[in-house]
């Protein structure tokens, strides 16, 4: 990485603006996007050094930020969201983000942000930070499949079958499906034992993961 940044920004144009205007002389905007498409062809052709991605971007943020990791692998996506949703963050997280902050970026965010992207640390809000590791755990079976730890985490964050089916798109009966399968792997009586979370990591594990993943 280079001393000054190279960033591509995928979002509206009223966004894009107001983080260009918020960003300093150490950073160069490289690129602009207004949908996922686009921010594809820019990180191919630009090669940032990071990307700052809205999560409601037309075309879809989370296909943006898959499209983008393949497109420019050595960029740090960060995701910018409306909301802050443990599932959504969860996803943008699968998909390749190593950020997730709230889409009302001033200059004072913005500085962190970047400053995490340079020290290659993670951004996400602090509340958050359980959320990751609670969703390691879950996947931390080596027997379950990706779609069974995905499953086992929504279970645990509270979601019923008809939101599963819905977030990750398949039938409610392959919900069943894989909810039967974890029953059966981990040797538990029921789904509702399933649903009961680990518990919280405590002492040193939790307060390092504090301090190693920045304030968004």
């Amino acid at each position: 990485m280079t001393d000054r940044l190279r960033v591509l920004i995928a979002d509206h144009a009223a966004m894009r603006a107001g983080i260009a205007l918020a960003a300093g002389r150490d950073v160069e905007i490289c690129a602009e996007a207004s949908t996922a498409e686009e921010a594809i062809r820019a990180a191919m052709r630009e090669q940032p050094d990071a990307c700052l991605v809205a999560r409601e971007i037309p075309g879809d943020g989370i296909a943006a930020v898959r499209g983008i990791c393949r497109a420019a692998p050595n960029a740090a996506v960060v995701v910018l969201s409306q909301i802050v949703d443990a599932d959504d963050l969860l996803d943008s997280v699968r998909a390749g983000a190593i950020g997730y902050v709230p889409s009302v970026i001033d200059q004072g965010r913005l500085e962190k942000v970047l400053a995490a992207i340079r020290a290659n640390e993670a951004v996400i809000p602090r509340s958050m930070v359980i959320e990751l590791m609670l969703e390691l755990r879950s996947g931390g079976d080596a027997s379950l499949t990706s779609r069974e730890s995905q499953v086992l985490g929504m279970l645990r964050r509270g979601h019923s079958t008809a939101e599963i089916s819905q977030r990750l798109s398949i039938a409610p009966v392959t919900v069943r499906r894989h909810i039967s399968e974890l029953v059966r792997k981990l040797g538990v009586e029921n789904r509702s034992a399933l649903a009961v979370p680990k518990s919280a990591p405590r002492g040193r594990s939790a307060a390092g993961a504090n301090e190693t993943a920045r304030e968004a």
